[in-house]
C-alpha cells in the first residue's frame, strides 16, 4: 500500500467517524419564555442529544428541571434520559454567583436536524425555548400574505387632533406559532387617566396564535409594541387613532440577524407607518440618516452651545426628511417630531435647560408644533408640556398640554388649581379623573390597617419625607425596602426575606416598605396583605426624593439604619439573605 493510499484511507476513516455527530457552539434561539435558561452548546450524536445549559438568576434562588422535559422537532418528541451536575426533578439553590452550568441528555434527534425546541412542559412556569439552531443556519421566513404587505395611499394624512372616547383596536396574528409559546405582547401608550405615567397594556397569544387589544387612547397617538423576552429589535411603533383598527403580523421564528425583528406585516389603518418608520431607524443606524450636529451633547458647556446644537440638529433633520423617499404622512410625522421641544434631564444639561434664555429659545423655535392640528399625542409631548404651558396658546393642543402638565400633579397629591382648558370634552375629562381621585383618597383613608399609610403623608414635602418616616420609629433598627408591584426582583426579595424576618422576630427591627402610584393601588393593597411590616404609598415626588438621597437608580433598593438613626447599609438590587442578615446584625450592635 503506497503513501497516497494510506492517507486516503485515513481521511475516509476520519470522515466516517465524524458522520452521525454534529456540534453547535453558542447556538441561537428564535423565541424563549425563559431568558434565564441559556442553551450554550448542542451535541447531536447517534446515541443521544446533549444540551449544555446555564441557568442564571439571583444568588440563593432555587430552580429545578423536570424529569418530563423533552425536545421536539418535525412533530416528534424526544424525551430526557439523564443529566450531569443537576438532579432532575429536585430543587437546586444557586450559589453567590447566581448561575449554574449543567448538562441534559435526551433521546437522539436525527443528526441532520436543523432546529428544535426544548420544553419542560406546556404550563406557564415551565422552561421553554423554541427554534434552537446553529448560528450558521437561518430558519426560513414564513411567506407573508399579500394583504399584509399593502401600503396606505401616498396622499393619506395624519388624523386631526380631536378627542374621542372610541377605542383603537390592535389585532395580532402569528406565523410559525407553536403550542406552549404563550407569547405576551406589550403595548405602551399614553392614558389620559394619568398621562405622565406610561401604561403597559398586555395581551397573550391564544393557542391559535392570535390576540387583540382595545386601547382608550383618546387622541391620535403613536404606541410602542414589543414581544416579551425578545431583544431590542423586536418592537414596532404603530400609529393609532380612536375608532380605527390595525392588524399586525408576527413571525415567531423569524431569524433576521440584522434586527431580529418579528413584526413582519401590517394591514388596516396606516398599515405602512411602522415599515417606513423602521426603515428610517435602520438607515440612521447604518449611517445613512440625518447628519448629526458637529458638537456632541456631552461636550456642551453653556446655553449658547446648547442652542447651537439644536439649531444644527433641526436644520440637518429637516433637510434629510425633505429628501427622504417616503410617503407624505411619514414626512409630516418627521417634521412634527423635530419641532417637539427636547426633554433634557441629565445633570449639567438640565440646569442649562432650566434657564430663561433656553426656555425662551424653545418657545421661539419649537412652538409651531403646538398649532399643528395633526400633531400626535406621545410621551415626548407629555414631557414637553412643561414648556408649552408657558405660552399663551389656544386650541386643543394647548389645552392638551395644560391637561398633561397639571393633571398628573393633582393625582400626585399636589394642591394645584385647574388650568384653562377650553375644549369641553377635555375639560370634563379632567374633572372626571380629579373627582375619581378624590373619592379614592377619601375611601382609602377609611378602614385601612394600622400598618398601612396611604396618602396621610401627602402634605409632607418631598425633602422632608424620609426624616418624617424615620422619626416615627426612633430608637429602632430600621430596614427600608423601596419596591413596586410590577417589579419581579422586588417580589422575589420579599419571599426570600420571610424566613429571615421570622428568625429575627425577637429583635426590635421595623421593616418599612415604600412604593408610589407607579404601582396600581388595588394590586398594592392585595400584595401587602402577605408582607409583614409598615407600608407607605408615597407620592411620586416623595419616592423620587428618597431614591435620590440613596443615589439609587433602580429597584428594589434597600437601606438599613441602626438605633441611633445612622445609615449603615444601602443597596440597589437584592444582594442575598446573608448580606441582609449581616447588615441587620451590624445595625443591631450599633457598629
Amino acid at each position: 500500500m503506497n503513501k497516497k493510499t494510506i492517507i486516503t484511507a485515513l481521511l475516509t476513516l476520519v470522515t466516517m467517524a465524524g458522520q452521525g455527530q454534529s456540534v453547535w457552539e453558542e447556538p441561537l434561539k428564535a423565541y424563549t419564555t425563559s431568558p434565564s435558561f441559556e442553551v450554550r452548546k448542542v451535541e447531536l450524536t447517534a446515541k443521544r442529544t446533549i444540551l449544555h445549559v446555564r441557568y442564571s438568576s439571583l444568588p440563593n434562588y432555587w430552580f429545578q428541571i423536570s424529569n418530563e422535559s423533552y425536545l421536539q422537532t418535525n412533530g416528534k418528541q424526544y424525551d430526557i434520559i439523564g443529566s450531569d451536575s443537576i438532579q432532575l426533578g429536585s430543587r437546586l439553590v444557586l450559589d453567590d454567583s447566581g448561575s449554574k452550568d449543567f448538562v441534559l441528555y435526551f433521546q437522539p434527534l436525527p443528526t441532520d436536524t436543523k432546529e428544535f425546541d426544548f420544553l419542560e412542559g406546556l404550563a406557564d412556569g415551565d422552561f421553554k425555548v423554541f427554534g434552537i439552531h446553529d448560528k450558521d443556519y437561518a430558519i426560513p421566513a414564513a411567506p407573508i400574505p399579500t394583504d399584509y404587505l399593502a401600503d396606505y395611499a401616498d396622499d393619506d394624512q395624519l388624523a386631526d387632533m380631536k378627542y374621542s372616547n372610541e377605542p383603537a383596536m390592535i389585532h395580532f396574528k402569528a406565523l410559525n406559532y407553536r403550542k406552549g409559546m404563550r407569547t405576551r405582547i406589550k403595548v405602551q401608550y399614553v392614558d389620559l387617566k394619568n398621562p405622565a405615567r406610561p401604561v403597559d397594556a398586555v395581551c397573550r397569544m391564544s393557542d391559535d396564535g392570535e390576540a387583540e387589544l382595545s386601547l382608550p387612547i383618546g387622541f391620535p397617538q403613536t404606541v410602542w409594541a414589543d414581544i416579551t423576552n425578545i431583544p431590542w429589535g423586536s418592537d414596532c411603533i404603530l400609529y393609532l387613532a380612536p375608532g380605527k383598527e390595525i392588524t399586525v403580523l408576527v413571525d415567531m421564528l423569524h431569524d433576521d440577524r440584522a434586527t431580529n425583528s418579528k413584526f413582519v406585516g401590517y394591514k388596516g389603518y396606516f398599515a405602512k407607518f411602522d415599515k417606513e418608520r423602521y426603515q428610517q431607524v435602520v438607515n440612521d443606524y447604518l449611517g445613512n440618516g440625518y447628519k448629526k450636529p458637529t458638537l456632541e451633547l456631552k461636550d456642551v458647556r453653556d446655553v449658547q452651545a446648547l442652542m447651537n446644537y439644536y439649531d444644527e440638529e433641526r436644520e440637518n433633520f429637516t433637510k434629510w426628511i425633505e429628501e427622504y423617499n417616503c410617503s407624505n404622512a411619514i414626512k409630516k410625522w418627521g417634521f412634527i417630531r423635530i419641532f417637539m421641544p427636547p426633554y433634557i434631564s441629565s445633570g449639567e444639561l438640565d440646569s442649562l435647560a432650566q434657564t430663561k434664555e433656553f426656555t425662551d429659545y424653545l418657545l421661539q423655535h419649537y412652538m409651531r408644533n403646538l398649532y399643528e392640528k395633526k400633531m400626535l399625542l406621545n410621551f415626548d409631548f407629555v414631557l414637553a408640556s412643561k414648556y408649552y404651558i408657558m405660552a399663551d396658546a389656544k386650541g386643543v393642543n394647548a389645552d392638551l398640554a395644560r391637561y398633561c402638565y397639571f393633571l398628573p400633579q393633582m393625582l400626585d397629591g399636589k394642591n394645584v388649581e385647574k388650568p384653562l382648558i377650553e375644549d369641553k370634552s377635555l375639560s370634563d375629562l379632567y374633572d372626571k379623573y380629579v373627582a375619581e381621585y378624590q373619592t379614592t383618597v377619601t375611601a382609602n383613608k377609611q378602614g385601612l390597617a394600622d400598618n398601612i399609610h396611604y396618602l396621610d403623608m401627602t402634605d409632607v414635602a418631598p425633602e422632608a419625607i424620609l426624616q418624617t418616616i424615620l422619626d416615627k420609629y426612633k430608637g429602632k433598627t430600621i430596614l427600608i425596602d423601596i419596591w413596586a408591584t410590577w417589579c419581579g426582583p422586588c417580589i422575589l426579595g420579599h419571599e426570600k426575606m420571610k424566613p429571615l424576618k421570622e428568625e429575627l422576630s425577637d429583635k426590635d427591627i421595623v421593616y418599612i416598605y415604600l412604593t408610589s402610584p407607579t404601582s396600581d393601588y388595588d394590586k398594592w393593597k392585595k400584595n401587602i396583605a402577605d408582607i409583614s411590616g409598615e407600608h407607605y404609598y408615597l407620592t411620586e415626588a416623595q419616592k423620587n426624593y428618597i431614591m435620590n438621597q440613596y443615589k439609587a437608580d433602580g429597584i428594589p433598593a434597600y437601606a438599613i439604619y441602626n438605633t441611633k438613626g445612622e445609615l449603615t447599609y444601602k443597596q440597589v438590587g437584592f444582594a442575598g439573605i446573608e448580606a441582609i442578615r449581616e447588615a441587620l446584625e451590624k445595625a443591631l450592635d450599633n457598629k
